[in-house]
């Protein structure tokens, strides 16, 4: 019908077809315009570019002279990528060529997606005291990186950044660290955030190895009873290196996995459900019962509110 147009949508993608994400411009649920008329196309760009196997078009408005209607084209590229599931145990172990490696310049890239709020997604460490550890904390991205202290106490390199929320989605994020010196751009979903590390010292002083997915077994501990990171990694690049492949190659020391390790991902069970201001979840009775048993976890950030 020459009246049915939609007038306003929302755009939500998922490489699963169960659990959905809406897209997200300048921090807010986009609402993208649709059509004035039954004529005229109207284009949109992404600003983000978005990874998924599903669309999902929601409509928001639409013409008062007809009923919901929408022909759309999408265009885009085809994507491929190493995946590595992390059982929660097994760790990664990228090897140096020499024992101890003094970097000026680092660029570390990957993607990750998990349902738990807590685990180290890659460490490294050095005897001088250095060490860079990137993980997730309450669902926060946290960046702690040391480029050196000295033993009087004048001098503290130490230096924390927390970046995003809610991470435990088990929604896919990507992340790049480029640091050339004490100079660091720390990117979260094409976010960065731009720091300089506390200290004097230049260069991160690493031996021996850098782990992904966890802390490694041997060595100086520093890892305060940290829990393994238990989910999906994809694509992670190491200055240069394509940490996904030589995994899949046999290159790294794997021996840590309790079974083999998995180059595809596995869905979680359960996804989270949102709810806006108006939004609700009505469940049908059950016929001659007269008790109910309901569970279920929750957050929000508001202080009032009907569950």
């Amino acid at each position: 019908s020459s009246s049915d147009w939609t007038t306003q949508y929302r755009l939500l993608y998922s490489d699963t077809g169960r659990n959905w994400k809406p897209y997200n411009q300048d921090g807010n649920i986009w609402a993208f315009s649709g059509n004035s008329n039954s004529e005229s196309a109207v284009r949109h760009d992404l600003q983000q570019g978005v990874v998924a196997r599903f669309l999902r078009l929601t409509p928001l408005a639409w013409s008062e002279e007809g009923r919901i209607g929408l022909r759309v084209e999408v265009y885009g590229c085809s994507y491929w990528a190493d995946v590595i599931n992390f059982d929660g145990q097994g760790v990664i172990s990228y090897r140096f060529k020499v024992k101890k490696m003094k970097i000026i310049k680092d660029v570390i890239a990957l993607r990750f997606k998990t349902s738990e709020s807590e685990g180290v997604i890659l460490h490294g460490e050095g005897q001088l005291g250095d060490y860079i550890t990137l993980e997730l904390r309450k669902a926060k991205l946290l960046l702690q990186i040391n480029l050196g202290s000295n033993q009087y106490g004048s001098i503290l390199g130490h230096t924390s950044v927390t970046t995003g929320s809610l991470l435990d989605d088990n929604h896919w994020h990507s992340v790049m660290i480029e640091r050339y010196r004490r100079n660091v751009n720390f990117t979260l979903n094409g976010h960065t955030q731009h720091f300089r590390t506390n200290g004097e010292f230049d260069h991160l002083d690493l031996d021996y190895e850098l782990s992904f997915g966890g802390m490694p077994y041997s060595g100086k501990p520093v890892g305060g009873g940290k829990k393994n990171f238990k989910g999906c990694m994809e694509s992670i690049n190491y200055n240069g290196d394509n940490i996904t492949d030589l995994a899949r190659r046999k290159k790294l020391d794997t021996s840590s996995f309790q079974r083999n390790l998995s180059f595809t991902c596995v869905e979680a069970h359960t996804f989270p459900v949102f709810f806006n201001t108006t939004s609700f979840l009505q469940l049908p009775g059950r016929a001659n019962h007269d008790t109910a048993s309901v569970s279920f976890q929750f957050r929000t950030w508001n202080p009032d509110g009907l569950l």
